[in-house]
This record gives C-alpha cells, structure tokens and sequence, in this order.
C-alpha cells in the first residue's frame, strides 16, 4: 500500500505542475525568474545561470510550503493515530469529492476562490525568487488545493512518522523536477509546452481518475478495518471478562514467573524479582505485529494512568531482537520513538522468555501478581477496558 501511495503522489505532483493555472502562466514565471523578456526566452538570449539560480530558489520556497503544511498534520499524530481507521473512510472520501472538484463535474464558490500574492521587484534575486515560489504555492488554491489536500490526507494516514515526510517528498519532487527541466531547456521545450495546453481539459480529467480512484482504495482500506475493529470491540465485554476468568479457573495450580535481569530500550535494567509486592503487566510483542501495534497506544495510555511505574501497578513489555522476523535493537529502538512510545521494553536477545513460556502467538500477556505468581495469561490483542479490568481484578 505504502509502495502504491508513493507512485500516486509522485502522480499527483506531475499533474500538479500541469494543472491550468500554472503551465499556461509558466512563461510569465520564469521570464520573472531570468529577469528578461518572454521573447528572449524563446530565443534563449538570457542569462541562464541566472534563471536556473533562481528557478532552484523558486522551488525551494515552493517545498517549504509543502512541507510546512506536511508538518502542521503531523503535529496532530496521536489523534491521527488514535482515529486513522475513521480519517481513512472520512478522507477517502474526502479525496473523491476533491478529484471530481478538479475535473469540474463539482462546483464550489469556497474552493474556486484563489488568493494570488503579487511581489513587485525590479530584478529577481535568490531571496526574492524563493519569496515568489514561497507565496506562489499558497496562492493557486483553486488548481493545487484538490490534489495536494489528498496528498495531506494519504500522508495522515500512514504508519509513521518518517513514511508520512517521505510522501510529501514524492509529491514535492513530482511537482518541482518539471520546473527545473523546463528552466534548463526552456528555448527547446516552448512548442511542447505550447502543444501541451491544448489538451488540459484531458489532463484534468486524468488528474481527477487519478485522485478519484486512490480516495476510493482509501476509503476501501479504512471502512474494512473500521468494520473489523467494530466487530472485534462489539463482543460482549461481560463474556471476554468470563472467558480470562474461565481460563484461570481451569488451572488451580499457581506457576511462579520466571525471574530475569534485562535492559530497556532507555539502557535501564530490570530484574522481576524487583517488583515484588506490585502487580505487573507484563506484554509481550513484535515490532512486525499488526495485533500488537493496534494495542500499542492503549497500553501507552495505561502506563500514563498508572503513574509510569511509579505505583503499585507496574506496565512492563518484551521483544526480542533478531529472533524470527524481529529486527535488531536499533530496529526496535526506533520503532518505539518514532512512534512515541514510552513505557519500558525490555530486550530480551536471547529469547529465552518467549521459549520458556512457550509463547506462539503475539501479542501475550502476562499478570503476574505481588507474589511473583502468573495469575492470568491472555493470548492475542485486547482493547483497554479489557485490560484495565484484568489489571484491577487482582488488586
């Protein structure tokens, strides 16, 4: 999917450039850029250097627009997170409405509005070409708005952090790489250019296809995990709660957890025995995992509530670098920052919790009681209140 999303932004970026309120004007642009007249530039008697110099100025000012409204999005991550199933469905839509927008089969006096910045210089210089492309990229809101808001939208939903910058890098390139070939030939490529406008009643209506059909696969991808996350959470909460506890009624028996001496992600070691007279939740999970990722933010949430260790109530993970399909512990350091993940995991590179206990699924989860007792064991993923409610049944 990610794969898919990059060559469809890269997409959207080309048609950006072509969309009718830029390749038509493209001409006044870079004469502005050369500091010399339109007919000079289909001769080519201009100063080149000075019209690449400020082109690759230009288009710096254009990305830092970009990527400035990139990263007012993901400022809002952990809502984005915590809702991305409901602004898949939502957004994918979203993206539909925008694409048939673009191709004019919808009309809107709000989105038709347009604000354009005029900069009124004698000559064009470095700072003031990155000013022009700068203030450019806000001003088209009629051509650029439908696309780059389904680029913002796909960015949102992504699964980190970095994925989520490199899409808008995609996009970025897509729309300036054209600028710059265009700046280098420009006295070779003004008859394409001209032939081109010909036909931008097409290319709206490629560039709608385009938009149309990845807010549809969005809006797909959301609504079925919206649908299996409903079905999964619509179980009675009365009968998960009777089958933990028909699970430890089954063995009467108490089994005493197996103490160990291992270090967190923080560099901090922590010995079980330790945590003697606290209950301790202790989870463990794969960075590969989609069941532990989906539950990830909720144990988040349990460690804040619970004091972040700082009680009686202890929220302890394990992975274990390089076993399976795990990757190293740079990997799984990583995966936890960028993802903004703050309890402690400790890496346990010998496996040795995982063959012991006979683990064969992920995630698993152990509560282990103040005696050092496994009270409850519970395979697969669990909402919060599942888990909150396994916690408070042993105090």
């Amino acid at each position: 999917m990610e794969k898919l999303n990059l060559i469809v932004v890269f997409l959207e970026g080309m048609l950006s450039f072509l969309s009718p309120c830029i390749l038509p004007i493209l001409p006044i642009y870079l004469s502005k850029l050369s500091n010399t007249s339109i007919d000079n530039l289909k001769t080519g008697k201009f100063t080149k250097s000075d019209l690449f110099k400020n082109t690759l100025f230009f288009i710096i000012g254009i990305s830092t627009t970009f990527f400035i409204l990139g990263s007012s999005v993901s400022v809002l991550s952990s809502f984005l997170k915590t809702n991305k199933d409901l602004i898949m469905t939502l957004g994918g839509l979203i993206i539909v409405f925008m694409g048939l927008f673009y191709m004019g089969i919808i009309k809107s006096k709000l989105l038709n509005s347009e604000k354009r910045f005029n900069m009124n210089t004698k000559e064009i210089n470095i700072v003031t070409a990155f000013l022009l492309g700068f203030t450019f990229s806000f001003g088209w809101t009629p051509c650029i708005g439908p696309i780059l808001a389904s680029v913002l939208i796909i960015s949102s939903s992504s699964n980190s952090f970095l994925v989520s910058n490199l899409l808008v890098l995609v996009y970025t390139i897509g729309f300036v790489f054209p600028f710059i070939l265009v700046a280098l030939f420009y006295n070779k490529l003004f008859n394409t250019i001209n032939s081109i406008k010909k036909y931008m009643g097409k290319i709206k209506i490629i560039g709608g296809i385009i938009i149309i059909l990845s807010g549809l696969a969005m809006f797909s991808s959301g609504l079925e995990r919206a649908i299996n996350n409903f079905n999964l959470q619509t179980k009675s909460q009365a009968q998960r709660n009777e089958n933990i506890e028909n699970e430890e009624n089954q063995s009467s028996k108490k089994i005493k957890a197996l103490d160990f001496e291992l270090y967190d992600q923080y560099g901090e070691i922590h010995k079980l025995s330790d945590y003697k007279g606290k209950i301790i939740f202790f989870n463990i999970w794969a960075t590969w995992c989609p069941q532990c990722r989906e539950e990830m933010p909720y144990i988040e949430e349990l460690y804040k509530e619970y004091n972040e260790n700082k009680e009686d109530i202890i929220i302890l993970e394990l992975a274990s670098p390089n076993i399976g399909r795990e990757g190293d512990v740079e990997h799984i350091k990583d995966f936890l920052k960028e993802e903004g993940y703050t309890f402690p995991v400790v890496l346990d590179e010998s496996g040795s919790q995982i063959y012991q206990y006979g683990i064969n699924s992920f995630p698993s989860t152990l509560i282990i009681d103040e005696d050092g007792y496994i009270t409850k064991y519970v395979p697969g993923a669990m909402n919060k209140e599942t888990m909150k409610y396994i916690i408070e049944s042993c105090k």
